[in-house]
């Protein structure tokens, strides 16, 4: 399975603050949901309690290495990542992905056409984007051009010696926020 790491990341790396979202845009969202749909997800233990749910139609794997008492229905807790990656190895879905592409400009939809291969889908927090980087195949961001200095979370920065923008979409304005964004897939070089 492929190791995926999708995100929307401010230009200044922020990602959130008090163990929140730093901007609701819609279409990221809708982004986000065609992506991630039918494949596990992966996400720290402050991410789900943020969520506050498990989130349908996908393999929800939460990283904790605190006892739960109640774990909801819908959720397989893993000590480590390695563990979440094991779990989710033996997870049954679909899987949605991103078109090959030569770095070109593409609609989303062809960003997020289907191929043939499996993916697990790390979607958070700052730390276990840390941790997933340096073995993640392919990273889904969301650039959302704006700079949030109160941020309290980051997402590591994109090394393009190690990463090579696969697709693109044009830069869109969200009528809500004002921000504008893109949403790139990179590839591993090597």
């Amino acid at each position: 399975m492929k190791k995926c790491i999708i995100a929307a990341v401010a230009d200044n790396g922020a990602i959130g603050k008090d163990n929140d979202l730093l901007w609701h845009i819609a279409e990221d969202m809708k982004y986000f949901r065609r992506t991630t749909t039918g494949n596990p997800v992966v996400m720290g233990f402050r991410t789900f309690l943020s969520i506050g749910r498990p989130l349908p139609k996908r393999v929800n794997i939460v990283i904790s290495t605190r006892s739960w008492d109640d774990v909801p229905e819908g959720v397989k807790v893993a000590g480590s990542l390695e563990e979440a990656y094991s779990l989710a190895e033996k997870a049954v879905g679909g899987c949605e992905a991103s078109v090959e592409t030569s770095a070109k400009k593409v609609s989303v939809e062809e960003v997020n056409a289907a191929d043939v291969e499996r993916k697990i889908f790390i979607m958070g927090g700052g730390e276990t984007y840390r941790k997933a980087l340096p073995t993640a195949d392919k990273l889904y961001i969301t650039h959302v051009h704006t700079a949030i200095e109160d941020a309290d979370t980051f997402f590591p920065v994109i090394d393009p010696v190690i990463w090579e923008e696969e697709s693109a979409t044009p830069v869109a304005t969200d009528p809500e926020t004002g921000y504008t964004y893109e949403f790139k897939v990179y590839k591993r070089r090597f």
